[in-house]
């Protein structure tokens, strides 16, 4: 520093600046995480803000029997994303020419029957007293299935230019997914 500089405010305002912000931050540093009790956590630094919401958690008993019935309940849905796929794969094929028609007609055959045994053991179900009320949708979407895939194999020996048969799988795409809703309506329904 120049001795002819009479303004001493010009070097020391900047130490006394960063020594503020150096004393804040060790200070803001030192303190224990705030504990809120809505589960909400925030942590503030001399850089940044960082805001955590803590997952809130659970924790219910259900009976065996339930759980083994909503086991089961997922199992019926994923029979029938499984059909669906056999459904749509034959389709698909038969539309890009690579299977014959008698292949075509026993791959819907065997996913209308696929679909019959899925509505078969949706309506042989021993169903909970708790789900009772919401069962009869669930048979309904799953008798769907059978009749959708005999729709399909109709679309397939229509003698159209394979109309018929396209907004039969577009048909049984919809049936699917209401069966597969109305398992999760019921999986989801408080009890």
């Amino acid at each position: 520093m120049s001795k002819q500089d009479p303004k001493h405010g010009r070097w020391i305002l900047p130490l006394v600046v960063a020594a503020l912000i150096g004393f804040t931050y060790v200070l803001v540093n030192a303190l224990p995480p705030a504990e809120v009790e809505d589960a909400t956590t925030t942590t503030v630094t001399a850089s940044a803000t960082t805001t955590t919401v803590a997952a809130t958690t659970t924790t219910t008993t259900v009976p065996p029997e339930i759980a083994d019935f909503l086991r089961l309940v997922a199992t019926y849905g994923e029979r029938a994303r499984g059909i669906q796929v056999d459904v749509n794969e034959v389709n698909d094929a038969w539309e890009a020419r690579e299977i014959s028609f008698g292949e075509a007609r026993d791959g819907f055959t065997a996913a209308r029957d696929d679909a019959q045994s899925l509505a078969d053991d949706v309506g042989a179900t021993d169903v909970p007293p708790d789900f009772e009320d919401l069962w009869p949708d669930v048979i309904t979407a799953a008798d769907a299935l059978p009749i959708a895939a005999d729709e399909v194999l109709a679309g397939l020996a229509a003698s159209d230019d394979g109309t018929q048969r396209r907004e039969a799988v577009a048909a049984y795409d919809t049936a699917t997914d209401d069966f597969v809703a109305s398992l999760a309506s019921l999986a989801d329904s408080p009890r």
